[in-house]
């Protein structure tokens, strides 16, 4: 339910943050004016320093909703600056990672609150006589200088979300933490190269009943189903896929007979996170792409910077190294018994799940790349050293398939190289990865 619930979140981010804005700042003014209009009487205990008249007040609350709202207004427009700037030079897909940001989120959450305190104090204050003392200027003027410390905080913060370099290597480390996350997940479960054959009474087979990307599985509930029925699931997607409607998802392995299949079918996909758009928050290979989305956006006619794309293969290879050190393509979510009669015995109540194809990952990682990087002799080597950074992290399982792309990329790209320096350095880096 963890899962489910960060989707949520994620969906629903700008209105919590602006919508808990408003509202804090709309029961902080309530709690003013029963203080001023001595509602609560705790006024007396203020020091007098702290006071102002109401005049004063009036005249500090009204220039402050003027400037509130004005910077609100800048704030907005500094933001969809950035989106513009987002859309044409890097990617759409990294526009979230913006709009998201925290920061961004809350100082225009603090400017929409503070117009909203000022405004609210502005109606109640005008019922009060002219000498009466109250603390409203007070509280607006420590208000105002949070403010001006968030907006700050922001502009600084936007600044380097415009800088490619620290957007890559913000992009990075953001991609890095959902591969901790998966990686930290997966790390104490059994892991098998290939899956085992079952041989059972029955199989059903699980179809997807939207049209959706699957964001989240939530695997205890799954295994709790398993459980349930006595049964292996054979988990036919992974998370980022997108699904049709009636699209094998899951088999279901089992010697019991299923009187309701519809229910069965309804059960499993109730474990499934599905979305309409991709998320980053548990699927690496969306994080992933995003670097490759930069990548190809630098290195396309209209901008031709090939350094920045080189920039991005140097951190990309770091995320493909996270991937080649895991041995095994399938995990056993679930409790394997030592003492099963047979296959089937030993994996009852147990997940299979595809959590690490890397020959497909690494492919699927790189071809866009070399596609388009294939006559830029400095983005081919800069895709070798990677592949050699890659290489000296793996897993002796995965070597071979990092040899393999390695010969894949030489034999696409030697063609565009026909001068010797230029194919020596290529052969040089192709060797050093076949040596490893």
């Amino acid at each position: 339910m963890r899962g489910k619930w960060n989707l949520r979140k994620e969906d629903h981010q700008n209105w919590i943050v602006f919508g808990g804005s408003v509202f804090i700042s709309f029961v902080l003014s309530i709690l003013v004016i029963l203080l001023d209009t001595r509602m609560i009487p705790l006024l007396d205990h203020v020091p007098e320093w702290l006071l102002t008249n109401v005049t004063i007040a009036i005249e500090v609350l009204s220039a402050l909703v003027g400037t509130l709202f004005a910077v609100t207004t800048f704030t907005f427009s500094a933001m969809l600056t950035v989106v513009s700037l987002y859309s044409s030079n890097f990617s759409p897909r990294l526009i979230e990672n913006f709009l998201l940001n925290k920061v961004a989120l809350r100082t225009l959450g603090i400017f929409l609150g503070g117009f909203v305190y000022s405004l609210s104090s502005l109606v109640f204050m005008r019922e009060l006589p002219d000498d009466a003392m109250v603390v409203s200027a007070t509280v607006v003027w420590i208000y105002a200088i949070a403010a001006v410390i968030y907006f700050i905080r922001f502009i600084f913060q936007t600044s380097n979300f415009v800088q490619q370099e620290k957007l890559v290597s913000k992009t990075y480390r953001d991609a890095k933490e959902v591969f901790d996350k998966n990686s930290a997940f997966f790390k104490d479960a059994p892991k098998l190269s290939r899956l085992p054959e079952f041989d059972t009474r029955y199989q059903y087979t699980i179809k997807a009943d939207t049209n959706a990307y699957v964001d989240y599985i939530h695997f205890e509930e799954l295994n709790k189903i398993c459980e349930k029925y006595q049964a292996v699931c054979l988990t036919h997607v992974r998370i980022g896929a997108f699904l049709s409607q009636n699209q094998p998802v899951a088999v279901l392995y089992t010697n019991q007979r299923m009187k309701d299949e519809e229910y069965l079918n309804r059960q499993v996909n109730e474990t499934i996170a599905y979305h309409t758009e991709r998320s980053a928050i548990s699927d690496p290979y969306y994080s992933r792409n995003k670097l490759n989305d930069i990548a190809l956006r630098a290195i396309s006619p209209a901008i031709n910077d090939p350094n920045t794309a080189i920039h991005v293969l140097h951190y990309k290879s770091l995320l493909e190294a996270e991937l080649a050190k895991q041995a095994g393509k399938y995990a056993v979510l679930g409790d394997p018994s030592d003492n099963g009669s047979d296959v089937f015995e030993e994996y009852r109540g147990c997940i299979f799940y595809e959590y690490n194809n890397f020959p497909a990952d690494l492919q699927e990682g790189y071809w866009q790349l070399v596609h388009y990087m294939k006559e830029d002799l400095t983005c081919i080597s800069a895709i070798f050293d990677g592949l050699l950074v890659i290489a000296n992290a793996a897993h002796e399982e995965n070597v071979p398939h990092i040899k393999e792309y390695s010969h894949y990329v030489y034999e696409k790209t030697q063609e565009y190289f026909p001068l010797q320096l230029d194919r020596k350095l290529i052969e040089e880096k192709h060797q050093a990865i076949l040596d490893r």
